[in-house]
């Protein structure tokens, strides 16, 4: 693939029964429920196309707002008393065809714009994640993210640290 994808929101034209990432889990996400959750407004899917109105998916991605208690937080974060507002990046996946071309990147780079986009009018502290396995977990850290204190997969981004990052 040359360039960066185009990001749609997964809609029926989607062909999302050849998607492959190598995860079973996030394989049968995207195959049997995220055309339904935005329809019961539980989260928005992003797809990944080489084109706009191309129907292959190479890669995706769900964003949901969720709430974070204070405790047991990162060492460096100064979460107030109450619990704040997030987004989740509930599931990135790539296609095993389109991996290594910087998709996945792409994905969370747009993800994490749309999270400080929104904090701009909604009280949105920070996006967080949980990683599915240790390479995750290392790649997400790669990016700026912090483990929790009582759970290392669960990480957590600031919205000062993604804006320190110059997504627009």
């Amino acid at each position: 693939m040359r360039g960066l994808p185009a990001f749609e929101r997964l809609a029926d034209q989607h062909d999302r029964s050849a998607f492959d990432c190598g995860e079973p889990a996030l394989n049968s996400y995207l195959r049997r429920y995220a055309r339904q959750n935005p329809s019961r407004n539980f989260g928005g899917t992003r797809v990944a196309v080489a084109r706009r109105g191309d129907t292959r998916v190479l890669g995706y991605y769900t964003l949901l707002v969720r709430s974070v208690e204070r405790q047991p937080r990162p060492q460096s974060s100064n979460l107030p008393p109450d619990g704040v507002g997030v987004t989740l990046l509930g599931r990135l996946a790539v296609d095993r065809t389109s991996q290594g071309f910087g998709i996945g990147t792409a994905m969370l780079m747009r993800a994490l714009k749309q999270t400080e986009f929104a904090s701009q009018t909604v009280g949105i502290y920070a996006s967080v994640v949980d990683a599915l396995n240790e390479r995750a977990r290392g790649w997400y850290l790669s990016f700026g993210f912090q483990s929790f204190l009582d759970a290392p997969s669960h990480l957590i981004q600031t919205i000062g640290e993604i804006r320190e990052l110059k997504l627009t």
